[in-house]
């Protein structure tokens, strides 16, 4: 018997070949990227869940409150200590984690070393934080300050082999022994390094470290007590924080949980692999769309063949089928399609893996079929989906009755409640999801071309350059044509900005070490003043400041120019205005800002602007005597705009993702909304016989079959419009500097919709027009 219904669901497949291949098309695209943004979204959330104490680990942020919003940084002092907490209950362990490219020598042969992801930690890092080990453990591992632990992957890339245990690493004057070898650290973790060292080794100089000092790369973490109030331990943290720190003032210190640290975008911190909270539920929701509508597309496919089926049905019917016998044959035609669409889904994921992973530029690791167990996860719930698409059709197959079957040929599937519904579902996600894309391109397309402030274009970056002697490479690199101007020093406005404060005003200012150059070379605006000049005196006394920072102090661009900034030891004298400049993303407000004349030795870079026509030669003529300057460390340049990019590499990434899939998503919906259109008018096709019988025209068919489809649109789009202005408005409301909701944009959205839905109509109402109604009434 089971043969007898594979045989027919194969005939079925072949006869109605079109129908056929709109359903399994549309439901492998959609279980596709329904795998797709599944898998992407497990790896997000399966951030740091490896850590077996993962519910009791938690980061210290320091927060500080301005007018200007909340500041938050993870950048501890290394005063920050295990002396420092040790009065506080509640904690079980301790550790700073200083990550950071140590060059260590893995041969002796080696003379310049070898650049490596490292960790700084103290003991008790092991005591929390999972690390599975191939050779060695965690209570033997730290035996002594000069201990090492080395990757797998590390030592199979310098040795060849895992057999490293007491090797001896060079790290300039000193020397490691390795005396544990740990598996990879996952993917999916927030902390990542190839070795990691005793921070009593290689930060001990910085041991007794002072408060106002912070550490960009070192962050402290902690294990708290089974049953332990967070709350209680950050009041204790935050008390003693501003007791030691007399840079302090206004700040508090929080405890974020590990689990949150990979979403944590509004903390300053050295984590690189970051995603917007906001993101994830976006892609839930869009996985959910696609999937739906791919669901709603096979059931809405399926009753509309069941039309052209009711006599078959019928016929079984009056030969003695069960309703149990159609049920079987209806869910065997289900799971011959879906599996068909499974395997098709399959092919696309591992074909679109790669892509994705070289869009969000990390290796996520996923493979479907080299990892049995999701493989049969995505069986099992394709057969789960084979029998959600066939439990309408069949419902409907066993309510058939065979005297209405032979009368008009339809029996209950005339019903449109359920389709209607599933039109206008499928109408909704198409106009929402179009707003969301194109909104969500106009806010990154400002945010990258709005004026920053400054010039980012033919700015070339060379690092490392030696801190003395700097006037003769300058005026060498100024005399290569297509060099405009020279900044031989000073923070660039992507850098994590320091800050001062002074005490007549209750707000920090953010502040650069800039040279007599700077202001030239990146295209800033100077409104009110003059810049720094090699002939000041007393330069150190001196300084400029951004627009934002003469309103806070209570001048304009003008007559700021001359004031006094602080009092006594602390006062400046305000020699110029420049106009303000966006030193961090556009998620966040233009703080105020100071200028300093560049310490000596402060900066290791050169800023070179380029003329813009002849960009390529002046790069390649500055980087070949760049090579040859004596005392460069390690040479090492990029083109700033590259940096600047990246500040909204994430945002790009996935607003690159969901054009894809809104993409599909609106192929999807296509399908759909064709195959609904496809079962109207074939309910219809008598109605439409008699109506051209009778001398109706063909303007006058059309318009009878696309007034329920107007219907439906209007009332999609009554649906639609409120998500979209919510939605949206929400998450344009984490930017500092946004767009307006652009209301024409809607608008836009449903005409596409209307086009859309009147091209599907239309395709199906003209075949119809086209039958000769003698083949559509010679039944009657």
């Amino acid at each position: 018997m089971l043969r007898n219904y594979i045989k027919v669901a194969f005939r079925n497949l072949r006869r109605n070949k079109l129908y056929a291949s709109l359903n399994i098309i549309g439901l492998s695209i959609g279980l596709g990227s329904f795998f797709i943004i599944y898998l992407f979204l497990q790896n997000e959330l399966a951030y740091d869940q490896f850590h077996e104490k993962k519910d009791r680990i938690y980061r210290v942020v320091a927060i500080a409150e301005s007018d200007f919003g909340v500041e938050k940084q993870a950048s501890m002092s290394h005063a920050f200590s295990q002396k420092f907490i040790e009065g506080i209950p509640g904690i079980e362990a301790f550790s700073k984690v200083d990550r950071n490219s140590a060059v260590f020598n893995f041969h002796e042969v080696t003379e310049n070393g070898t650049p490596t992801e490292t960790l700084i930690v103290d003991r008790d890092f092991l005591n929390f934080f999972t690390i599975h080990f191939m050779y060695g453990n965690t209570k033997s591992v730290f035996k002594s300050p000069n201990s090492m632990l080395i990757s797998e992957s590390m030592a199979l890339k310098q040795y060849g082999t895992t057999d490293v245990l007491g090797k001896t690493v060079g790290y300039y004057k000193d020397s490691y022994i390795i005396t544990g070898l740990f598996h990879d650290l996952p993917k999916s973790s927030s902390i990542k390094a190839d070795v990691i060292v005793l921070n009593e080794k290689m930060n001990a100089r910085h041991e007794v470290g002072a408060w106002g000092v912070r550490m960009n790369n070192l962050q402290a973490y902690m294990l708290l007590n089974e049953n332990t109030e967070v709350a209680d331990v950050e009041n204790k943290l935050t008390e003693l924080y501003l007791e030691k720190n007399k840079y302090g003032k206004g700040s508090e210190l929080s405890l974020q949980s590990i689990s949150d640290v990979h979403y944590s975008l509004d903390v300053k911190d050295e984590v690189k692999e970051k995603t917007d909270r906001q993101y994830v539920s976006i892609f839930a929701f869009v996985a959910i769309f696609i999937l739906a509508s791919s669901i709603f597309n096979y059931i809405s496919l399926s009753v509309s063949q069941s039309i052209e089926r009711a006599k078959e049905i019928g016929v079984r019917k009056v030969a003695g089928a069960s309703s149990r016998e159609l049920r079987k044959q209806f869910i065997i035609e289900s799971l011959l399609h879906v599996l068909i669409s499974f395997v098709l889904s399959m092919i696309l994921v591992e074909l679109l893996i790669p892509q994705l992973e070289a869009l969000v530029e990390r290796d996520l690791g996923i493979s479907v079929l080299a990892q049995p167990i999701l493989l049969l996860q995505g069986i099992m719930f394709a057969l789960f989906i084979a029998l959600l698409c066939s439990f309408y059709p069949t419902y409907l197959s066993t309510k058939l009755k065979v005297v209405q079957v032979f009368k008009n040929g339809k029996g209950v599937f005339s019903s449109q409640r359920l389709i209607g519904a599933i039109g206008i579902f499928q109408i909704v996600v198409f106009v929402v999801l179009i707003c969301v894309s194109v909104t969500a391109n106009r806010q990154m397309r400002f945010m990258r071309n709005e004026n920053l402030g400054f010039d980012k274009d033919q700015l070339l970056v060379l690092e490392h350059m030696p801190y003395q002697n700097r006037v003769e490479p300058k005026n060498e690199l100024l005399k290569i044509p297509g060099v405009k101007s020279i900044s031989s020093g000073g923070q660039l406005p992507n850098d994590v900005v320091p800050t001062m404060s002074f005490k007549e005003f209750d707000f920090d200012f953010s502040f650069f070490e800039i040279d007599e150059d700077y202001v030239q070379t990146m295209g800033m605006t100077l409104l009110g003043g003059r810049t720094f000049l090699p002939e000041d005196a007393d330069s150190a006394r001196l300084v400029l400041i951004n627009t934002t920072a003469a309103h806070k102090i209570g001048y304009d661009e003008i007559t700021a120019v001359g004031k006094m900034l602080g009092s006594g030891s602390s006062a400046y004298k305000i020699i110029g205005v420049v106009s303000d400049f966006h030193f961090a993303s556009k998620k966040e407000l233009i703080a105020p800002v100071v200028f300093r004349p560049i310490t000596i030795g402060f900066s290791g870079q050169f800023i070179v602007k380029l003329d813009g026509a002849n960009w390529a030669s002046t790069t390649k003529e500055v980087l070949e005597y760049y090579n040859i300057i004596p005392d460069v460390y390690r040479p090492s340049y990029f083109f700033f705009e590259d940096r600047i990019d990246a500040q909204y590499r994430q945002e790009n990434v996935m607003i690159t993702m969901l054009n894809t899939f809104t993409v599909i998503a609106a192929l999807v919906a296509f399908i759909g909304l064709f195959g609904i259109a496809g079962y109207s008018v074939k309910r219809r096709l008598k109605e439409m016989g008699i109506r051209k019988v009778l001398g109706a025209g063909f303007m006058s068919i059309q318009k009878t079959l696309n007034v329920s489809s107007v219907w439906k649109l209007l009332i999609a789009v009554a649906i639609a419009v409120p998500v979209v202005v919510y939605w949206m408005d929400n998450w344009l409301s984490s930017f500092a500097y946004r767009i307006e909701m652009p209301v024409f944009l809607i608008f836009g959205a449903i005409a596409v919709a209307s086009i859309v839905i009147f091209i599907t109509v239309s395709i199906h109402s003209i075949k119809a027009y086209l039958i000769n109604p003698v083949e559509i009434l010679k039944d009657e």
